[in-house]
């Protein structure tokens, strides 16, 4: 009886603390494995935040399809520090609203998909970032965020577009906007039970101190909707995508841990504040806030030249053109024969009035990568600035020979050559450029100013030159 008693005993005593461990090893490789998404649509100038999650070792991410649908740039951030562009779009379906990503260089450990629904009453956690942009204006940097929940059971609902049947799981907790996405793990097993799909909204009327209705607010419900692993499995396997994760507490590590992760920290969170910023024209807190996250990076990796850069490019953006000279030059430093960055200190200088420097430093560019359209561009309006027409005209029809396409290298060879008073040349490169690209000349406003300048010319009527265009917006 005594030895019965002694085993439940040590049962009770050791099982607490390695069910903790099991639940700290849950909750650390789900939010390691799960992403930020960042989607923006440059036309509109609108940006999307949601979240992922990588299920196979290969950097499979798996998304909602809403998340990413409409835009024409995509970041991803992953473990809050390394910071991924233009991920390859694998698949996206926008009736059973997924999508899957592909990052060939995130070595991270994934998360396994369940075979099965959850049972009602499973403790689940959904991983994400909810909230992000309120988050980081608080001064925070960049984390994830896990709310607990409970399985409320399935739900029959429709498929987004098609309006089809589909089973999705239904769950208690306050999810919020930036969980779409992200995954619903079983604390249990650490499995992916669901993808967060949607939340339940409703309007609360707010009332005055007399309990006159004054307005409505919109409130989280509390309840939640994800979509099932087994159809997650199902569409994926249809692709003939597989989802192969490491087991859980079986995973052997192929790289070594994020070296500084505080400081790569900081800089992802700069650089996604600095992203938001320019997209939404320019937001000088968001900025702000970018500056004193790249400051922190600086100190801590005063040897990292894309900090330094980063760091140059917020202030030239806040127009603090001293401050971002100071940071480019360290950067130039660091790295004297990086093209890009070479260009952009070149615009900064420009802005700040030192022409001739920033003469030297697009000549400079342009020794490192003569295949550069938007340093071409770039150098051409300057010299016409200056007043160097046949210099401009060169330059322009360098970038023409670059890259054919340039609709706004074609306009603005052709407007040098008219300032020159050749007009007959100026019309030849209008005509033969959109005779080349037809009705797909790019900007629809570029191709209008070419056809306006053909017209134009063959009336012989005057012209204010100044109109000339600034570089592609897609480089």
């Amino acid at each position: 009886m005594w030895h019965v008693l002694l085993t439940v005993f040590l049962f009770f005593v050791l099982a607490g603390p390695a069910q903790a461990g099991q639940r700290e090893d849950i909750f650390r490789q789900a939010k390691g494995a799960t992403a930020l998404i960042v989607a923006i649509n440059d036309a509109n100038r609108s940006l999307s935040l949601g979240s992922g999650f990588f299920v196979d070792a290969d950097g499979l991410l798996v998304t909602n399809a809403h998340v990413i649908e409409e835009s024409t740039r995509l970041y991803v951030y992953v473990r809050d520090q390394e910071v991924y562009r233009a991920p390859d779009v694998v698949a996206v379906d926008p009736d059973l609203d997924l999508a899957a990503l592909r990052i060939q260089d995130a070595k991270v450990d994934p998360l396994a998909l369940a075979m099965d629904h959850p049972p009602e009453g499973a403790e689940v956690i959904a991983v994400g970032y909810p909230r992000v942009t309120d988050i980081l204006q608080m001064g925070f940097t960049l984390h994830g965020t896990i709310v607990p929940g409970m399985v409320s059971g399935l739900a029959q609902g429709r498929s987004r577009k098609n309006g089809q049947g589909a089973v999705f799981i239904q769950t208690t907790g306050l999810l919020n906007f930036g969980n779409s996405g992200g995954p619903l793990v079983r604390t249990d097993s650490g499995e992916v039970a669901g993808m967060v799909v949607t939340t339940v909204p409703y309007l609360e009327r707010a009332k005055d101190r007399s309990g006159v209705a004054i307005a409505s607010v919109t409130m989280k419900s509390g309840i939640s909707y994800s979509i099932p692993a087994p159809r997650i499995r199902q569409w994926l396997a249809s692709r003939h995508l597989s989802a192969r994760p490491s087991p859980l507490g079986h995973t052997q590590r192929l790289f070594a841990p994020v070296a500084e992760p505080e400081v790569s920290r900081s800089f992802a969170t700069g650089h996604l504040l600095q992203t938001m910023a320019m997209v939404l024209h320019g937001d000088s807190d968001l900025l702000k806030l970018a500056v004193e996250h790249f400051h922190a990076a600086a100190e801590a990796r005063p040897d990292a030249p894309w900090i330094a850069r980063n760091l140059g490019l917020a202030y030239a953006s806040l127009e603090q053109w001293d401050k971002a000279m100071h940071a480019y030059n360290m950067a130039m430093t660091l790295a004297p024969d990086d093209p890009d960055l070479l260009t952009e200190a070149a615009q900064a200088w420009q802005r700040a009035g030192k022409a001739e420097d920033a003469v030297a430093l697009y000549r400079a560019a342009l020794r490192q990568s003569p295949v550069s359209r938007r340093t071409y561009i770039n150098l051409g309006n300057l010299l016409w600035d200056l007043g160097r027409l046949e210099e401009a005209a060169q330059e322009f029809r360098q970038a023409l020979v670059v890259d054919p396409a340039s609709g706004v290298a074609a306009y603005n060879l052709g407007l040098a050559l008219e300032a020159k008073g050749r007009r007959g040349e100026a019309i030849a490169v209008w005509e033969s450029f959109l005779a080349r690209a037809g009705s797909s000349a790019g900007d629809e406003s570029v191709h209008s100013k070419l056809q306006e300048g053909v017209s134009r010319l063959k009336t012989a009527i005057p012209v204010d030159l100044a109109g000339r265009l600034k570089t592609d917006s897609s480089e």
